[in-house]
């Protein structure tokens, strides 16, 4: 996991703020791909929201089942996360926004999955400090390798409507989090 920050800002504050909310995505990306899911779970918001491509309808609302859902998928994979060039923000004295260069890969025995694209994260100073209160995912880049013949089935029948029909849930997830919405350098 690597985080470069990218400081342009006019003061102090700023950057002290950078260094934090910096600091806070680093212990994100570490944790995860440690699968460490305590300390992750712990840097967000109780509250918080996740949404993974383009439909606010497939969001996961809360801390916990954040957690759950990420365990569930991730539990097995082995995993690098690593962002870069974050931008920041200001919207108060408490809340920031912050856009990330990202990279992921992600390795199961069904499938290897390298991806791009940009986190748009929002954050929240409390009593404990800053937490993530929101994490969206824009991607611009997804390359999905089957490993199994269960997954290359799996992809065929998203690709032709087969599996919307068995398992619109299912088919919805798979859309989702192969969505490439944005084209490269194209901003949230």
């Amino acid at each position: 996991m690597g985080v470069a920050p990218k400081v342009e800002a006019n003061d102090r504050e700023t950057a002290e703020l950078l260094q934090q909310v910096t600091a806070l995505k680093t212990q994100y990306c570490q944790a995860l791909d440690a699968k460490q899911w305590d300390r992750w779970g712990s840097l967000f918001t109780e509250d918080a929201v996740l949404q993974v491509g383009p439909d606010p309808e497939s969001s996961v609302r809360g801390r916990s089942a954040i957690r759950k859902l990420l365990t569930a998928q991730l539990h097995r994979a082995r995993t690098r996360h690593e962002v870069r060039e974050p931008e920041l923000f200001v919207e108060s004295s408490d809340r920031v926004r912050v856009i990330w260069k990202m990279t992921d890969l992600v390795e199961t025995p069904l499938y290897r999955l390298e991806g791009a694209g940009l986190y748009e994260d929002h954050y929240l100073c409390a009593d404990q400090g800053w937490q993530i209160s929101a994490v969206r995912l824009h991607r611009t880049k997804v390359d999905l390798q089957p490993k199994s013949a269960i997954m290359r089935v799996i992809l065929w029948a998203h690709a032709t409507g087969v599996l919307k029909r068995l398992s619109p849930s299912t088919d919805r997830t798979l859309g989702q989090a192969l969505h490439v919405g944005l084209r490269e350098g194209e901003q949230p």
